[in-house]
């Protein structure tokens, strides 16, 4: 039968996705004259065979299912079995003409989401709608318990992460105290001409213990950042006039042979947060994203000012309603695996060495935002390149010369800023 979508798509709505696996022309036709008349957008898909709905479950990638429940060579309870295997957030409903009470509720047990008699099918386009919208309810509550269990994760992490740092800040105090003290002696016994030679290998070994410390030294402070614990110092910021400030040094640290590209929205509202920290993210990513394009590639910044509504919050997992300055960071690289994909903000969980400050680039990202009351967000795939999100509280009752936004930096790129259309985010 029919595998070409169809249905009643009015402009400016969204439209749902619907596969229907009847085996009947007829019938088919009067489930979509039926969703129509109910005044609901959708494209169809009617397919009569196993393969043909096999296939189209991965190619047309329905929202809802409506599937009969016997076909000749294939039934819909197996259609309900492979959905419940491979697709089990996809709403199924039967629409039959011979089902009972008893078999509709063992259904129900088993996956599928409703029922409906093909001699009453004016009650198809509610129950689509209720499927629906419990569909994305769901989806919604996984979505919000697995950030939440993935917030509860990095706050642990971090907090194990800042006490080691702490621990970590005393003891090389003392270290770096006793290698100064030795240096000092080693330095002073050399210019008196007591063993001159062997008192210039202890400064030199002296050296290398302070040089060590140091590196040490950077490392705890990575890890404050990453544990959310570092000392900061709020103000009032635009983040245009970050990337502005900074343009030049993010360019030279990405290297020549990589596209740079800004687009920074105008009057864009000042958030509260520390400068320089800012300015930390931003040179992290930009790091990050030269790593994962030796070979060349794009690397792009974006801001721009969104409201999230009541409405749209569903959206937008862990945001409240309220205004938001967002910063995206996108870089065409190499892309993360899932499995990595989900550890990218965990303090040392990377493939560089720890000696080359790999492992906390990402977390220390998380930190910062998430210290500046902000949410952060990754999405990444291989070969696809990674995008960075990040929401700072937009800080009500500001000044209107703080939100004045910087143009210069785009002006200065020569290439033209980024496609942003409403809410739309890297």
């Amino acid at each position: 039968m029919s595998g070409s979508p169809r249905g009643h798509q009015p402009a400016g709505r969204s439209v749902l996705r619907v596969l229907i696996l009847e085996d009947n022309p007829d019938d088919a036709d009067l489930e979509q004259r039926h969703l129509s008349n109910a005044g609901l957008a959708f494209t169809a898909v009617v397919v009569d065979t196993r393969a043909s709905f096999v296939q189209q479950l991965a190619a047309f990638r329905p929202e809802v299912i409506l599937s009969d429940f016997s076909l000749p060579g294939f039934s819909g309870e197996s259609a309900l079995t492979i959905v419940q295997e491979q697709y089990p957030h996809i709403p199924f409903i039967f629409v039959s003409g011979a089902l009972g009470d008893e078999e509709a509720v063992e259904l129900i047990k088993r996956g599928a989401t409703d029922y409906v008699l093909k001699d009453r099918p004016a009650r198809l386009a509610s129950v689509i709608r209720r499927a629906i919208d419990e569909a994305e309810q769901r989806t919604r509550r996984v979505q919000l318990e697995a950030q939440f269990h993935q917030s509860q994760r990095l706050e642990s992490i971090g907090r194990l992460a800042g006490g080691v740092a702490h621990n970590f800040n005393n003891l090389v105090g003392i270290m770096l105290n006793y290698a100064a003290f030795i240096h000092g002696e080693a330095v002073e016994r050399a210019e008196r001409g007591i063993d001159q030679e062997g008192w210039d290998r202890v400064r030199r070994d002296a050296e290398q213990i302070e040089h060590v410390g140091q590196r040490v030294i950077q490392l705890v402070h990575q890890l404050l950042t990453a544990g959310s614990q570092q000392i900061i110092r709020t103000e009032l910021v635009n983040l245009n006039q970050v990337v502005g400030r900074i343009e030049e040094l993010l360019r030279s640290t990405i290297g020549p042979h990589i596209e740079f590209r800004l687009s920074l929205a105008p009057r864009l509202w000042p958030v509260s947060a520390d400068p320089g920290q800012v300015e930390q993210v931003l040179l992290s990513l930009a790091m990050n994203a030269r790593d994962a394009m030796p070979n060349g590639g794009s690397f792009s910044i974006e801001t721009h000012n969104l409201t999230i509504g009541q409405d749209e919050v569903r959206q937008h997992p862990g945001l409240s309603p309220g205004d938001y300055v967002c910063l995206g960071v996108r870089d065409s690289g190499a892309g993360m695996e899932p499995a990595f994909l989900e550890h990218a903000f965990e303090p040392f969980f990377t493939s560089k060495p720890l000696v080359e400050g790999g492992g906390l680039g990402l977390a220390g990202v998380y930190g910062i935002i998430n210290q500046a009351g902000g949410t952060v967000d990754i999405s990444s795939a291989p070969s696809a390149g990674t995008t960075i999100t990040a929401w700072l509280p937009a800080t009500p009752g500001a000044s209107a010369s703080t939100s004045e936004a910087v143009t210069s930096a785009d002006q200065s790129t020569g290439i033209p800023p980024l496609a942003v259309s409403g809410p739309h985010v890297l």
